[in-house]
């Protein structure tokens, strides 16, 4: 972890997860925002460090932001929760809704989010859908659940971090050069067995990729092309299912006008990604927001 890491972010508010577990929020208020407010998160062996910027961003652009921190990651703990993908999305993902929605007095929230963290408030809608209403938008940035294996490094590394979680017990981020943070077992055994089989299959038989059907909630999904965590097929795929009316993908490419071919980290913290992705992510927020305050009325 980053040295001065407390100074980089707003003081954390901290909440109570499952088994002892405590999940850190960081707030970028904005008590003059009508809009509802959003949440930023990120995705494996990362932290909050990385929405700092984006949430900046939107801040600055008239809403309410809250980064939301993984437990295990950055500031928030574990206790006694080593979780895989769907105890996040289970566990933890409706807490910091109710914690954001209760604080700003709000009715629905908006999510933003990086990687893996843009597929957790799908695999908690596909199971309550009943709870759409919570969140009026969704913004994933290189978000996918069954394309990595089809590429030769997603098959390599489909079959390689499951023998490296046997050796450490976990993925230690640092070490290999993939975040500052060390990931668990869970979340990454499911990643890898949901691209490795190309199937999105729950722990109890549940297929989200049918669930997808019945999620309506207005998104916008932003893939790169050299992305070799998201591929852009694992992206569109994700897309393609999704039963929303009002969804939008974005590949960012050379081919299709951007500045470069994006990876998974460049994607979300680039220069070149503030001045062309970041706009993406605000204009789609906006637009939902423009109705959310028109119905209103």
């Amino acid at each position: 972890m980053t040295k001065n890491y407390k100074n980089l972010l707003p003081k954390p508010i901290f909440i109570k997860g499952a088994n002892n577990s405590k999940i850190a929020l960081y707030r970028y208020g904005n008590i003059l925002s009508e809009s509802p407010p959003v949440i930023l998160t990120h995705g494996t062996f990362s932290n909050a460090l990385i929405c700092v910027k984006l949430a900046k961003f939107l801040n600055t652009n008239g809403f309410d932001c809250w980064i939301y921190e993984w437990i295990g990651h950055g500031l928030s703990e574990y206790g006694g929760l080593y979780p895989d993908a769907e105890e996040f999305a289970l566990n933890d993902v409706p807490i910091v809704i109710e914690t954001v929605l209760t604080a700003t007095k709000q009715t629905s929230c908006i999510w933003v989010a990086h990687s893996g963290g843009g597929f957790l408030p799908l695999i908690y809608m596909a199971r309550n859908i009943h709870r759409q209403h919570e969140i009026k938008t969704i913004a994933g940035i290189g978000s996918q659940t069954t394309g990595a294996g089809r590429t030769w490094i997603g098959k390599l590394a489909t079959r390689v971090v499951p023998k490296v979680i046997q050796m450490f017990g976990k993925v230690p981020g640092p070490l290999f050069g993939l975040g500052p943070e060390d990931e668990v077992s869970g979340f990454l055994n499911q990643w890898c067995q949901w691209n490795s089989s190309g199937k999105w299959i729950g722990k109890d038989g549940f297929d989200y990729d049918k669930a997808m059907k019945n999620i309506h909630i207005p998104i916008v999904l932003i893939a790169g092309k050299n992305d070799l965590i998201a591929p852009p097929d694992g992206c569109q795929h994700m897309f393609q299912s999704l039963g929303s009316t009002q969804k939008k993908y974005v590949l960012c490419s050379k081919a299709t006008g951007y500045m470069e071919d994006y990876n998974h980290p460049r994607l979300i913290a680039s220069q070149n990604a503030k001045a062309e992705i970041w706009p993406i992510v605000l204009e789609f927020i906006s637009s939902r927001t423009l109705c959310f305050q028109a119905n209103s009325f």
